[in-house]
C-alpha cells in the first residue's frame, strides 16, 4: 500500500510492500545482487532507496536475526504492467545482509519505500560522469539508464580493491590493462557508456584508487568541465576525494551519502550530516540523510573525520 507524502517541493510516494525474491546472484567475491518482485510500486528515481526488513513479513515478533530495517539503494527497476522487478546489490558483513543473502527464489521479503531524494539531471549540461565502487555501484548503474535516455554522452568511472571484487560483468572485448574509458563492460555497454576500471592492486585496468583516476581525466580534459555534472556514489573516502577533487575545479557533483538508518523516513534522527548553512551563526546544520538526503550536492556537504574502518566499501549492515 502506497501513500502520498506532500508539503516539499518533491512530493514522494512510497508505501509498504510484501516483495517476492525471483533471483539472488553472485557478483564477484563478495557482492550479490537480489531482485524483488513488486505489485503496484510507486515511481522511483536513482538515489532512492528501500528499508528492507530482515524477517519473514508474517513473523509479527521480527524474530529474524535484526530488529532495525536495513537501508539499500535502488540499482535498478524494470516494470511489466503492474509488476515491478527492483534489484539491489549487498555484500555480505553482516548478519542483515547474511539473511538476505540466504533467500531463496520465493521467498518473501517486506520492503519500505521509494525513500530519498534522488539525482537530479541538469538539462542544460550534456557530459555525465558516473563515478561508483563497492556497493555504492547500484545508483550509479541506474543512473547510467537514465543519462542515456536524457541524451547525456556519459562515461562511467568504478573503482574496486582488486578484481575478483568487482560486481560487474566484463566481455570478451574488454582490454583488462585497459587505462582508457572503453566499451566492454556489459552493464554499461547497454547504454552505449564507455567505462574506466581501476583497482587498488592494480589486477585489472588502471593502477590504483578510482578518486586518483577520476582526478587525471578531470585534468586532462579541462575543457569539458564547465559542461559536466558528476554523480557519485561508493565509500566514504571515495565520494569525498572524488567531491574535493571536483569542488577544486569547479565541476558540479552530487554525491549520495550513506549513513546507517534506523527508520528511513526522518522519525529517528539518525543518518545526520553536516552541510553548509550561512544563515546558522556557526554557518552549517544538520540534515538527514534520508529525507533531504541522500543526494547533496558536494559543495553542501561538510566531511567529518573517517575512521579506517569505514574504507569497507559500504555500511555495515
Amino acid at each position: 500500500m502506497a501513500e502520498k507524502k506532500t508539503g516539499s517541493p518533491n512530493s514522494i510516494v512510497k508505501g509498504s510492500f510484501r516483495t517476492r525474491v525471483v533471483a539472488n546472484t553472485p557478483l564477484c567475491r563478495e557482492h550479490r545482487r537480489l531482485t524483488l518482485e513488486a505489485r503496484d510500486f510507486p515511481e522511483a528515481t536513482p538515489g532512492q532507496f528501500l528499508q528492507i526488513r530482515c524477517s519473514a513479513p508474517d513473523d509479527a515478533l521480527g524474530s529474524g536475526p535484526v530488529l532495525i530495517r536495513r537501508p539499500f539503494s535502488i540499482g535498478g527497476l524494470e516494470r511489466n504492467g503492474d509488476v515491478s522487478r527492483i534489484a539491489i546489490m549487498l555484500r555480505v558483513v553482516g548478519q542483515g545482509t547474511r539473511w538476505l543473502a540466504g533467500l531463496n527464489e520465493g521467498d518473501e521479503v517486506e520492503v519500505l519505500g521509494p525513500l530519498g531524494r534522488p539525482f537530479r539531471i541538469d538539462p542544460d549540461r550534456p557530459l555525465a560522469w558516473l563515478v561508483g565502487g563497492g556497493v555504492g555501484l547500484p545508483p550509479i548503474l541506474w543512473m547510467a539508464e537514465f543519462v542515456h535516455r536524457a541524451d547525456k554522452q556519459a562515461i562511467a568511472f568504478c573503482g574496486a580493491r582488486s578484481a575478483d571484487l568487482l560486481p560487474l560483468r566484463l566481455m570478451p572485448k574488454f582490454d583488462r590493462s585497459g587505462c582508457e574509458p572503453q566499451p566492454g563492460v556489459e552493464e554499461f555497454d547497454r547504454w552505449g557508456i564507455p567505462t574506466l576500471i581501476s583497482t587498488d592492486d592494480g589486477s585489472l585496468g588502471a593502477v590504483g584508487r578510482i578518486p586518483e583516476q577520476f582526478a587525471a581525466y578531470l585534468d586532462a580534459h579541462p575543457e569539458q568541465r564547465a559542461q559536466a555534472v558528476v554523480y557519485t556514489c561508493g565509500p566514504e573516502p571515495m565520494m569525498r576525494a572524488v567531491a574535493e577533487a571536483c569542488d577544486a575545479r569547479s565541476v558540479t557533483c552530487q554525491v549520495s551519502m550513506e549513513r546507517m538508518m534506523a527508520c528511513g523516513m526522518g522519525t529517528c534522527q539518525s543518518c545526520v550530516t553536516r552541510i553548509r548553512d550561512d544563515a546558522d551563526p556557526e554557518g552549517w546544520t544538520y540534515r538527514l540523510c534520508c529525507t533531504d538526503g541522500p543526494v547533496f550536492f558536494s559543495h553542501q556537504i561538510l566531511w567529518d573525520e573517517v575512521s579506517p574502518e569505514s574504507e569497507a566499501d559500504g555500511c555495515l549492515y
